[in-house]
């Protein structure tokens, strides 16, 4: 498939997804929306993909949502923001992926490319990567579910106070709120999100997707559903390697 606005690489059992508006920092659009969409399937879909990695093409992650797209401008697609498949309905898909995913922050990562990431598995930052929530001074509210996922990551409390008050983190103080998972030096942090996506491509993959079915909806509820989706996850398992005998 051609995408318009994302690369689409395949390493090995690795797909580096690559936002691609470099002249822009990437900022998101309804096509790119689209092209993630497109992009998270076909990976999803192909039995030789184990993780796929999102990071940003040039110095920059993603630089929010495009002015042009807030104004209300209609972009090639014909699509407005908020009337893509991407924004609408896409983040319980792209939560419940059967790969491993991980952001790679490259760099600035601003509103729509903070919450983006808050569906995806794994986040590392660079780190002289900055984080901007500006929903409030842009009089919207954050959306793809983050208003599910940041209190989970790091308390209702701090999650105000991130969205309300601070609304920018440094990638030290976005380690320490829980919101990325490791920091590393510029140079090497494709190469330790490809490190992390090896270790998850040498166990199989009805395997990573199991746990991560069952981890999902550990956190969602409380430990009695937990110990259910554990056990219809162990039953799927079993089925499926029966099926495969």
């Amino acid at each position: 498939m051609r995408y318009h606005t994302v690369l689409y690489q395949q390493r090995g059992s690795t797909v580096l997804l690559t936002l691609n508006r470099p002249e822009r920092l990437n900022a998101y659009t309804p096509e790119m929306g689209e092209d993630l969409v497109a992009a998270f399937r076909a990976a999803a879909a192909d039995d030789e993909v184990a993780a796929v990695i999102v990071t940003g093409a040039g110095q920059a992650f993603c630089a929010g949502a495009d002015r042009a797209c807030l104004g209300g401008e209609v972009g090639p697609s014909g699509l407005r923001l908020g009337e893509e498949t991407f924004v609408r309905d896409f983040a319980l898909e792209l939560a419940d992926h059967p790969k491993l995913t991980i952001a790679a922050f490259n760099g600035v990562a601003v509103g729509i490319g903070i919450t983006m990431s808050l569906c995806l598995d794994l986040r590392l930052a660079a780190a002289d990567t900055r984080l901007k929530l500006n929903f409030a001074e842009l009089g919207i509210v954050p959306g793809l579910g983050s208003s599910f996922a940041l209190p989970r990551l790091m308390g209702l409390g701090r999650a105000k106070k991130l969205l309300l008050c601070e609304r920018e983190l440094s990638a030290e103080q976005a380690l320490s709120e829980g919101l990325v998972e490791e920091i590393c030096a510029p140079q090497n942090l494709l190469v330790r999100a490809e490190a992390l996506a090896a270790a998850a491509a040498a166990c199989r993959p009805d395997v990573v997707a199991a746990i991560k079915r069952s981890l999902n909806a550990g956190a969602a509820g409380n430990r009695a559903q937990a110990l259910t989706a554990e056990q219809e996850a162990t039953r799927q398992l079993r089925e499926q390697r029966r099926r495969s005998e």
